[in-house]
């Protein structure tokens, strides 16, 4: 399968990113990102973090730098070289949009909106298939090609294995004076050495710091989550962090659920397994549960 994944590809966009890195990983240079998103390939200058969003951590440099073909991208589409076209950024990039929506049939391309507000943009009118992260309500005629979609987390960024030393990580996003970590590896290891780590919605629901506190083998504790919509955050695991939250921080709470959280991290919170439900919805598969299991 080769994809055309065209966004502008010049900054950070959790949502974005987050969907090209698990494309990326299922099938390799047959994922044509135009434009090319330098930061998320391991050839980007470590020294270039430093001014970006969150400083680049979690997603930035996690993708091999392999040959891509970038060129003559109007005459391939005219060809129909790709399988499916994503925007993945609706908002911001609509390149060869009249092209593509001549071209492609309304089920092989892709509008991905992972911006706060709930507003969908106007070309859902289009009925091809519509992803969007803060999904809170959908007018009927757009009820059949609107999904929802959440980040992902790269699985290499997955450590269980550091031991827990304190309940409550020190970094809290009510309190902007916890925010002191200057790289990855010490936020990390901030999140690594404690059983629970609090957070909340932030200007949306959906935030990376969730992830990366499960990725380091803490428990969320999503002070607000009994007040998500469940078109939001669709697949992130919310009555098992309700439970945390009734049952409290504590030692006893964390080893009854631990390693519940890390297999479900693993199998549903990964940039792979978020490219595999956007791939089988793109196909047409049924819809997963808005939420799985817990």
């Amino acid at each position: 399968m080769k994809v055309l994944f065209l966004s502008p590809g010049d900054s950070l966009d959790y949502q974005n990113d987050s969907l090209l890195i698990g494309l990326k990983e299922l099938l390799g240079a047959d994922v044509v990102d135009v434009n090319k998103h330098h930061h998320l390939y391991d050839t980007f200058p470590e020294d270039g973090l430093a001014n970006m969003y969150g400083k680049g951590m979690t997603i930035s440099r996690v993708l091999p730098d392999l040959f891509v073909d970038r060129n003559d991208i109007e005459g391939r589409i005219a060809a129909r070289e790709f399988d499916l076209v994503v925007y993945g950024a609706v908002w911001r990039s609509h390149e060869y949009l009249p092209l593509v929506l001549e071209t492609y049939p309304p089920e092989a391309i892709a509008f991905v909106d992972g911006e706060d507000a709930a507003s969908l943009h106007p070309l859902v009118a289009f009925h091809t298939r519509y992803f969007k992260r803060e999904l809170f309500a959908q007018h009927p005629a757009t009820l059949p090609t609107v999904h929802p979609i959440m980040f992902g987390i790269p699985e290499s960024k997955l450590d269980f294995s550091r031991p827990k030393t304190r309940d409550i990580a020190f970094c809290d996003p009510r309190d902007t004076s916890t925010y002191i970590y200057e790289d990855e590896a010490s936020y990390y290891a901030g999140y690594g050495e404690a059983r629970f780590g609090v957070t909340i919605r932030k200007a949306g629901w959906d935030c990376m710091r969730h992830y990366e506190i499960l990725a380091n083998g803490a428990i969320p504790a999503f002070l607000d989550i009994g007040t998500c919509p469940p078109t939001t955050l669709h697949m992130f695991p919310k009555l098992r962090c309700l439970q945390v939250l009734h049952e409290g921080a504590n030692e006893d709470t964390y080893e009854r659920h631990a390693e519940w959280f890390q297999q479900y991290t693993r199998t549903h919170l990964t940039t792979s397994a978020l490219a595999k439900r956007f791939l089988d919805t793109m196909a047409g598969a049924a819809v997963p549960p808005l939420e799985v299991a817990a």
